[in-house]
C-alpha cells in the first residue's frame, strides 16, 4: 500500500485470494478422528469466505465457531458455523461458516499498513469445537489458516463500460475459471455423459436443487442472457459484483461449468452454501421442495438483476430523475420471460358491480381431478373455474358499501415466456394429513394451447413446447426428485433423464406415462414471441 490516507481507501476494491500452498484434506475423517475438529473445505467470492468444518460427532452438545483477526490477534471476532449435515456412515458433522470482512475492520488494516509497511494484507483464522463449555481450537496444526487480502489496483476510470471489464467473471478469467472448477471439484470429461450433460452431485437430499437447476439449464433463453448477452446488449454479465449481487454471480460461475461441456460431474457444495447463508432452510442437507425452492432463486436472480440495471442507469448519469428509475425497478429478464399476468374479475351478486384487477404470476398451480387418469387440459379448467364468496369470505363492494356476496373469476391477460405449471399432488386430507395424489396427469409435448384460459381482451397467440418436466418419486418425508430435459433449440426429439449426477437417455414411455410429474416447463414457441 502506498497511500497516505486509509479512509481514501477503504472504498477501492479488495477481495480476498486462497493461499497458494492451501489443499482440501485428503485423509479427511483420519483428520477428523485424531483432531476432533478440521477445516474440510474453503473457498472465496470478493472479500467473502465461505467455509465447511468437519467433526467428530458426540452424543453430547457442540458447538463450532471461527475467530478471525486482520491484526495479528491484537483484536478479533468471532462468528457461529451453522450445523449441515450429520454422516451416520462416518459418526461425524458438517458445520458451515461465512466470514466477510467489514469495512471497519478493513479500516484497522489499511491503518496499520501506513505505520508499518512489512505488514502483510491478510486475515488469520482458527476453528474452535467446544464440548460442554471445554473448547478445543484447531489452528492448522500450529500455524494459522491464513487469506490474502488484495487489491485491484487495475485502472479506473468513468465510462461505465471500462469499470465493468476489470471486474473478475468466470468469462473471461482463466485463473478464476480454474479456481471455481476446483471450488465444484468438477471431474473431467474423459468419460462423456450421453449428450455431453454434466451430472450434479447430490449433496445429501439436495435433489431438490439438482433438478431445478438442470431444468433451468435447458431454459435456453435464460442460459443465453447469461453466458451469450443476446437479449441485452449494453449489459454484460460481467458486471456481476460477488459482493453485491452475489446469487446471480454464483449462478452464472455454475451455469458456465454445466454448460462448457468440459466436465462429467460437478459438486455443486458453493452454490448452495451461498445460497444457503441467504436462506438458512437451504444451508441444511434435508429434502426441500422443488417447487419452493425454483421460486425463490428466481426471485433472488430478479432482484440481483434488476439492481444491476438499476445501477447502470443511475449512472450514466447524474441528472436523471430517481422516479424513472423507479419505473424499472420491477424489471429483469426473469420477468420479461417468467412473467404473466391474471385478470381477476369480481362482481358484487347484489348490485353486479364489477371490479377488474391484475396480479402478476410466475407458476400456475393446478389442482388434479380426483381420478386414475386426466389430461393437463382437464386441470386447466379448473382454473377458470367461478369461485363463490360468501359467508367469511364476502367481498366488499364499492357500491354497497358492505361486505356482499361476489363470485371471483380468474383468467389469463398476459401469457410469460416461459411458462411453468405446478402440479397439485400435495393434499390435505380430512385428518389434516398430507397426501399425495398420484394420478397419471397425459401433458401435450407439443403444441400445447392455453386459449381457453386468456382473457377476452388477451391477443396473443398461446402455442408452447415442452421441455423439461421435474418429478417426484414417493412421499412427502421420503422422496426424490428427477428432471426430463431436452434442448429444443438443438435438437427436439431427443430427450434426457436427469437423476443428480447421472445422465441416460429418455424412453418416450416414461415421458408420456409419467404419474411423477411435478412441475413442467413450457416454452411459447418463437413465431409467438
Amino acid at each position: 500500500m502506498t497511500t497516505s490516507n486509509p479512509k481514501q481507501c477503504i472504498n477501492r476494491e479488495y477481495y480476498l485470494c486462497m493461499p497458494k500452498n492451501f489443499q482440501r484434506p485428503t485423509n479427511l475423517l483420519q483428520q477428523v478422528y485424531e483432531k476432533q475438529v478440521v477445516l474440510e473445505n474453503i473457498f472465496v467470492r470478493s472479500i467473502t469466505a465461505y467455509g465447511t468444518i468437519r467433526v467428530n460427532n458426540c452424543s453430547f452438545h457442540k458447538k463450532v465457531s471461527v475467530r478471525f483477526t486482520i491484526d495479528q490477534w491484537k483484536n478479533f471476532s468471532i462468528i457461529n458455523a451453522y450445523h449441515s449435515m450429520y454422516y451416520s456412515d462416518s459418526n461425524t458433522d458438517s458445520f458451515q461458516f461465512q466470514l466477510t470482512i467489514p469495512k471497519d475492520k478493513l479500516l484497522i488494516l489499511l491503518s496499520s499498513s501506513l505505520q508499518n509497511s512489512t505488514l502483510s494484507m491478510n486475515v488469520s483464522f482458527a476453528i474452535c469445537y467446544a464440548v460442554q463449555g471445554e473448547e478445543f481450537w484447531d489452528n492448522n496444526y500450529s500455524q494459522n489458516y491464513r487469506l490474502e487480502i488484495i487489491e485491484n489496483k487495475q485502472k479506473r476510470t468513468n465510462s461505465i463500460i471500462d469499470q465493468s471489464s476489470i471486474r473478475k467473471s468466470i468469462l473471461y478469467d482463466g485463473v478464476l475459471r480454474k479456481q471455481i472448477a476446483e471450488d465444484y471439484q468438477t471431474i473431467s470429461n474423459e468419460f462423456r455423459q450421453v449428450g455431453n450433460i454434466c451430472g450434479l452431485k447430490n449433496l445429501g437430499g439436495t435433489c431438490y436443487m439438482n433438478s431445478v437447476l438442470q431444468s433451468l439449464l435447458f431454459t435456453s433463453l435464460l442460459t443465453n442472457y447469461f453466458l451469450l448477452n443476446e437479449n441485452d446488449k449494453d449489459l454484460t454479465m460481467n458486471n456481476l459484483s460477488v459482493s453485491k449481487q452475489i446469487i446471480a454471480s454464483e449462478y452464472l460461475n455454475l451455469l458456465y461449468l454445466l454448460y462448457c461441456g468440459e466436465y462429467n460431474v460437478l459438486t455443486p457444495a458453493p452454490f448452495k452454501q451461498v445460497i444457503g447463508h441467504i436462506q438458512l432452510t437451504y444451508l441444511e442437507n434435508q429434502q426441500q421442495d422443488a417447487h419452493e425452492f425454483l421460486i425463490f432463486l428466481l426471485d433472488h436472480l430478479h432482484k440481483d438483476l434488476n439492481t444491476i440495471k438499476s445501477t447502470e442507469i443511475l449512472n450514466q448519469t447524474q441528472e436523471i430523475e430517481r422516479n424513472l428509475v423507479d419505473q424499472i425497478n420491477n424489471h429483469s429478464i426473469i420477468v420479461d420471460l417468467f412473467y404473466g399476468t391474471y385478470l381477476s374479475t369480481t362482481t358484487c351478486l347484489d348490485c353486479m358491480y364489477t371490479s377488474h384487477n391484475f396480479e402478476p404470476f410466475i407458476c400456475l398451480t393446478l389442482p388434479i381431478p380426483s381420478t386414475n387418469q386426466c389430461t393437463l387440459e382437464d386441470c386447466l379448467r379448473h382454473l377458470n373455474e367461478d369461485e363463490y364468496l360468501n359467508d367469511e369470505s364476502r367481498w366488499f363492494c364499492p357500491r354497497c358499501k358492505c361486505f356482499c356476496n361476489g363470485k371471483r373469476r380468474l383468467e389469463i391477460h398476459k401469457l410469460p415466456k416461459i411458462l411453468i405449471i405446478q402440479l397439485k399432488r400435495f393434499q390435505i386430507n380430512y385428518e389434516m394429513n398430507l397426501i399425495k395424489n398420484n394420478t397419471l396427469v397425459l401433458y401435450p409435448e407439443d403444441n400445447l394451447d392455453l386459449h381457453q384460459c386468456c382473457s377476452s381482451s388477451s391477443v396473443q397467440q398461446s402455442f408452447y413446447t415442452l421441455y423439461s418436466v421435474i418429478n417426484h418419486d414417493g412421499s412427502l418425508n421420503g422422496g426424490h426428485y428427477t428432471t426430463f430435459c431436452r434442448d429444443i433449440m438443438v435438437n427436439q426429439q431427443q430427450w434426457f433423464e436427469c437423476d443428480d449426477e447421472t445422465i441416460k437417455y429418455l424412453h418416450s414411455d416414461k415421458l408420456y406415462l409419467n404419474s411423477k410429474a411435478y412441475l413442467l416447463f413450457y416454452m411459447m414457441n418463437q413465431t409467438n414471441m
